[in-house]
């Protein structure tokens, strides 16, 4: 069971890697960047866009991934991304997910969180999306979490006592093209 200090820790890690996957105010001239974030001077997203602007997008993302892979508990990784807002891109998502420590269970919720069927779908895998499709980032963290699959590098054993996300939907004939390809485990 993880602690209110410890669960504080962790959203604070999830909220710097939302910042570090996020271009938009790193490309901002700074007197707009300043007028855009008058008032969030004490704001966590602000000191970490800050901490951005300062040394670098590359630099900044490259901090935040080593900040993750000390995480060794799918305890905290599956606490991290159960509530994730997808829409803060794909930088956090991959972080947790290409851990050694995810465990299947918190890989299978987020693969279909993730919206696989678009990719079947529209090219018959995500490794096959368009480079051109807005969506490309997450077609390739699919195809990353699938090889992942695959080679049965998921952790297993997760005791999770919150809430589990069943987000697959019921209608897929895993016996036919194009979803005979999604891995055994993200069934």
């Amino acid at each position: 069971m993880l602690s209110e200090e410890r669960k504080k820790e962790l959203d604070i890690l999830m909220e710097r890697a939302s910042c570090a996957g996020d271009e938009y105010y790193f490309d901002m001239e700074q007197d707009e960047f300043d007028e855009e974030m008058e008032g969030y001077e004490e704001e966590e997203f602000y000191k970490s866009f800050c901490r951005q602007r300062e040394i670098g997008f590359d630099a900044y993302q490259k901090e935040i991934a080593e900040q993750f892979r000390h995480i060794t508990s799918a305890e905290e990784l599956h606490y991290m991304i159960a509530d994730y807002n997808y829409d803060d891109g794909v930088f956090a998502v991959e972080q947790i997910v290409m851990n050694p420590a995810c465990d299947i269970v918190t890989a299978k919720m987020v693969y279909w969180l993730c919206q696989p069927c678009y990719f079947y779908d529209r090219y018959s895998s995500p490794s096959k999306c368009d480079e051109k499709d807005i969506n490309v980032d997450w077609a390739l963290l699919l195809t990353k979490m699938e090889a992942k699959a695959n080679a049965n590098d998921f952790q297993t054993g997760l005791e999770w006592n919150g809430e589990l996300f069943d987000e697959q939907p019921d209608n897929l004939d895993f016996t036919k093209e194009p979803y005979c390809y999604v891995p055994l485990v993200f069934r």
